[in-house]
């Protein structure tokens, strides 16, 4: 990786919750290179804020080190989007985007083709003129984007900005800052709860639990080859399924997915995107008030009861409540074992 991105190497926090310790942050190393978007997603309470806090200097770090360029990471070298965007009520939305250029220390002059182009991508030429008051949730944080990326800073954290938007703006708005770092070319890092803003922003993607990185990989990589059951859940595998293991043979109940008696107990993880119409893996019926959405997929109910969600549209005539052998690559199907 080059010197001239962001290196995180071997950071530690620890926090002493009634008289104990607990390790949020345990020696985690990560190199960004420059103008990449790396997206982290975890579970609440996994760390991910105190991670951005500590590369923005908001938060002191027990061990580790923090570099950008090869030298220490200054807090002039970073802009920060919050959860909730902190506007100044009194200003209009283009005052609260210009105040951090007209702070002392900020020695550039005003890119004012800049602050047309991050007006129009964030769609608020006609709103600059308006108080936060009359702003809604989507508008402020848009305005607190444009704040962030009009002081032209290299890093650029994003807190979870989109966490109060609907799913619908949300969507939108990531189209936006996908837009802008390609055009600005920032070093992004981008926390996250969610696992449609991690895939679709991050160049890459790190899973954020128990205070370590589990993997970290391509969007790609990450949905095919999870490394760990966490991994899984928190990338959007909401089907699980138990095996019999016995003297070192794997035996799944196929036809139908239901819980059997086992000497061992292991988890299988099904990529319901890649269900087909056919092979002999088992057998359902497409539920009767289903369809075919972008969002929602199909959802099959198989013999034993177990409903799985068909993420790609059907390359077959489907009919509702018909039944249907349904198929899973075993390349798509992934075992977790659990250690007792």
């Amino acid at each position: 990786m080059a010197e001239s991105g962001l290196v995180i190497e071997n950071l530690s926090k620890r926090f002493s919750q009634r008289g104990e310790t607990v390790d949020v942050l345990r020696s985690l190393n990560l190199a960004l290179a420059p103008g990449e978007l790396v997206t982290v997603i975890g579970a609440s309470g996994a760390g991910k804020t105190t991670l951005l806090k500590a590369i923005a200097g908001l938060e002191k770090s027990d061990a580790g080190s923090i570099t950008f360029a090869g030298q220490p990471l200054k807090r002039g070298q970073v802009s920060y989007i919050f959860q909730k965007p902190i506007l100044y009520p009194h200003l209009t939305a283009r005052e609260n985007i210009l105040f951090g250029t007209r702070l002392r220390g900020f020695t550039q002059e005003l890119d004012r083709d800049l602050l047309d182009y991050l007006l129009d991508i964030l769609q608020l030429h006609d709103l600059q003129n308006r108080k936060p008051a009359q702003l809604s949730g989507g508008q402020a944080q848009r305005v607190g984007i444009a704040r962030a990326l009009i002081r032209k800073a290299p890093v650029v954290l994003f807190d979870e900005p989109l966490s109060s938007v609907d799913e619908e703006l949300s969507a939108t708005i990531r189209t936006e800052i996908q837009q802008l770092h390609t055009d600005l070319g920032f070093l992004g890092f981008y926390i996250t709860h969610d696992q449609n803003e991690a895939l679709q922003l991050g160049q890459r993607v790190a899973v954020l639990a128990h205070g370590v990185f589990e993997q970290v990989g391509s969007p790609a990589e990450i949905l095919q080859r999870p490394a760990s059951l966490s991994v899984a859940r928190l990338t959007g595998y909401p089907a699980l399924s138990e095996v019999e293991t016995k003297e070192g043979t794997v035996a799944v109940r196929a036809t139908a997915l239901s819980r059997g008696e086992a000497e061992n107990r292991s988890d299988v993880v099904l990529r319901e995107s890649r269900l087909t119409l056919g092979g002999l893996l088992c057998a359902g019926e497409l539920a009767a008030d289903t369809f075919w959405t972008a969002r929602g997929g199909v959802r099959v109910r198989l013999s034993a009861g177990t409903v799985l969600r068909w993420l790609e549209n059907p390359t077959a005539e489907a009919t509702p409540a018909e039944h249907y052998e349904v198929g899973i690559k075993a390349a798509d199907v992934h075992l977790f074992t659990e250690t007792p």
